[in-house]
């Protein structure tokens, strides 16, 4: 039950966090959010890590180090890719194909792994990548939205790597290392990326702004999320929590509509919904 509820927390929680980061994308510098970004995210996963296994130094372990580095590059970027996806495009578009990360998992088990695939999975996959592409080719410029295209070709870039950093972070768990060793070395890293971009603000006529409510939430609520659904899998069934934190993408979808009033056509409410239905569907036989 508890499991339930935090997957529950979960979907509300990154729902609000990409609404949130996609209204600062739009209204702060990229160096800004992205200080923020990494700021946040070291000092929460660093936390988690202080409070539950009560150490910060003395614990850096090159071979540990060596395993969770692909995770955290392919997070890293996915990071900065995110804020291009968001600024050019509508988040109710670019949202559903942000998460609909399974697809790559299937079309790497058909090419690289030779694997045999369920006759239901392929026509899903069928269904999104024909769904993206006609979004990608039904799209019209707005101050909202001013490159909707490159939106949509910078969220299946994110989408690959949540994927890849998927995968990598599988092998991590399969290796006997736990999440607070990738919590460890995630903020270490991030931290010296934040100071990067810090001093890069510094060094240019770029304003650094002050960490406001919208901040906060903009850069602060999807890390949260994070960390609630690693706990959620600690104590909950992979099938229910995965398949209950992937309608996030449902109530962005609502939200993004909502709170930044953005219009969609027909046309893209179609494949929209397509594309949610289907991925929800392959996270649910994934699991």
């Amino acid at each position: 039950m508890i499991g339930i509820l935090l997957a529950i927390l979960v979907a509300i929680i990154w729902s609000l966090g990409e609404v949130s980061y996609s209204k600062i994308s739009k209204n702060y510098s990229k160096k800004n959010v992205y200080m923020y970004t990494f700021l946040f995210r070291t000092i929460l996963y660093l936390g988690v890590v202080f409070i539950f296994q009560k150490s910060l130094f003395g614990t850096f372990h090159l071979a540990v180090f060596q395993q969770t580095l692909p995770v955290i590059l392919c997070d890293l970027f996915a990071s900065i890719v995110i804020n291009i996806a968001v600024y050019n495009g509508k988040l109710s578009v670019t949202s559903p194909i942000m998460a609909a990360y399974p697809v790559l998992d299937i079309i790497l088990g058909i090419f690289l792994l030779k694997e045999s695939i369920q006759t239901g999975k392929l026509i899903l996959v069928g269904i999104i990548c024909i769904s993206i592409i006609l979004l990608a080719t039904n799209q019209t410029s707005t101050k909202k939205a001013p490159h909707p295209v490159k939106g949509i070709l910078f969220s299946i870039v994110y989408m690959l790597l949540v994927a890849l950093s998927t995968y990598f972070e599988k092998n991590i768990y399969v290796s006997h290392f736990d999440v607070y060793d990738l919590y460890y070395y995630k903020g270490m890293i991030y931290a010296f990326v934040s100071i990067f971009f810090m001093i890069s603000i510094l060094l240019t006529p770029t304003k650094m702004r002050k960490p406001d409510w919208k901040i906060i939430k903009g850069c602060g609520l999807t890390p949260i999320g994070n960390i609630l659904y690693s706990f959620a899998l600690n104590v909950g069934s992979i099938s229910v929590v995965a398949s209950i934190s992937s309608l996030y993408s449902v109530i962005t979808n609502v939200l993004s509509r909502i709170i930044l009033q953005e219009k969609i056509s027909t046309m893209e409410k179609i494949c929209i919904y397509c594309i949610l239905i289907s991925t929800i569907l392959l996270i649910s036989l994934f699991v």
